[in-house]
């Protein structure tokens, strides 16, 4: 069984990568992690000029879900180059350098620098949906505008002087604020000599408020911060298989990986590789183990030999809708219930928003005038005993 993957011409063992964050601090943090079933490993995002975080800057808000308001690497770039990749590299996996300039002679700069220290990629975020109203309030006066989600022209120009600068795979990570217009930013990306789209960064401008007090919780004007985690994971689904479509670069996908499952479903949406950074500060370096062993399993259990093997599935599902005129569906088919699996915990009958279920006994009975088809009760079991075959 395979689980490696190609991005841009370098090989790595395993699908699973950090995203920039905490995990990615610093050289030493970085072989640590490394240990724990990764195949490359992202450096916290390095700037020219090192800002202090403002504080508090993390809170969890339920469902594994977080917002944050940090800011890039809190070491010099120069520290980076003499430093902590010597030590980062000790991990003998490839480093991604996730990198952000000022402007497009800075970030060449800082991508020359990254290889030379001996980085296997170049990784150019595009927006930080919280940084303005942060940064405002830091330089009284400077007047940040709002990320741009509209027009990848400049974006695009950056990533093709830092293509034309170093000769490593350079990767576009989008934000999940594109999450509407995903398919132009990647032709304009793929356009301007990107290897490979990572996605998706935060969403936001999001906040959080203690009802105790009615502060907001994160520091800052108005605590505002980028979403990560879980909650953003239906969104980013979509971005991976628009992007998918429309593009043949490599995909990494990150959004609320958690488990093997998560992963898988971003490969079928036509990722090549997953990258975790909520899971892993929340749960530590065992979620990355956690997500590898649930792909390999997943694999076992299947007869997959590759990743190849399901990659894009969802894809070859969609088109199979259309073959067999099976796209719009409007009369509703009965749930059915397998009594061997089903534990007679009522759950279905709970959340039917029609009235259809009744338990009879330990299981449940679906009432056929009532009911509308509508799927929750599938999706609500915890046993997997109710089924509807629609497809």
């Amino acid at each position: 069984m395979d689980l490696s993957v190609n991005i841009g011409g370098v090989i790595l063992k395993s699908p699973v990568i950090t995203a920039s964050g905490v995990d990615g601090m610093d050289g030493n943090r970085i072989k640590e992690v490394s240990k724990h079933r990764l195949g490359a490993a992202t450096t916290k995002t390095i700037v020219a000029s090192v800002l202090r975080d403002v504080v508090p800057n993390m809170k969890l808000v339920g469902g594994g879900s977080m917002i944050n308001c940090v800011f890039g690497a809190n070491l010099t770039a120069e520290q980076w180059f003499k430093e902590e990749f010597p030590l980062a590299l000790e991990s003998g996996i490839p480093i991604i350098a996730n990198l952000a300039g000022v402007n497009p002679g800075e970030t060449v700069k800082l991508a020359k620098g990254c290889e030379d220290a001996g980085a296997s990629f170049i990784e150019l975020p595009t927006a930080c949906p919280h940084m303005g109203n942060v940064l405002e309030a830091m330089y009284p006066g400077l007047k940040m505008p709002l990320p741009e989600i509209h027009d990848p022209t400049d974006y695009a120009k950056t990533v093709e002087a830092v293509k034309k600068a170093v000769k490593i795979p350079v990767i576009c990570k989008f934000s999940a604020i594109f999450h509407y217009n995903v398919k132009p930013w990647a032709k304009a990306v793929v356009e301007a000599g990107a290897d490979a789209i990572s996605t998706a960064d935060s969403i936001g401008p999001a906040m959080d408020i203690d009802i105790e007090t009615g502060e907001p919780t994160l520091g800052g004007p108005r605590g505002y911060a980028g979403l990560t985690g879980p909650a953003i994971k239906p969104l980013v689904l979509k971005m991976v298989l628009e992007i998918a479509e429309t593009v043949g670069v490599p995909i990494i996908a990150m959004g609320g990986i958690s488990t093997g499952a998560d992963a898988i479903q971003y490969i079928m949406a036509g990722a090549t590789a997953v990258a975790a950074a909520t899971s892993g500060t929340i749960d530590g370096f065992k979620a990355y183990e956690r997500i590898y062993n649930g792909i390999a399993e997943f694999m076992q259990r299947k007869g997959y030999e590759s990743l190849d093997d399901f990659r894009g599935l969802t894809l070859k599902k969609i088109a199979e809708r259309e073959e067999n005129k099976r796209q719009i569906i409007i009369e509703p088919l009965l749930p059915v219930c397998d009594a061997k699996v089903c534990i007679g915990c009522g759950k279905c009958e709970k959340s039917c928003p029609y009235g259809a279920i009744r338990m009879d006994g330990k299981l449940p009975a679906f009432g056929r005038e009532a009911c509308h088809g509508c799927g929750l009760c599938v999706t609500v079991c915890p046993t997997r005993a109710i089924g509807q075959k629609y497809f």
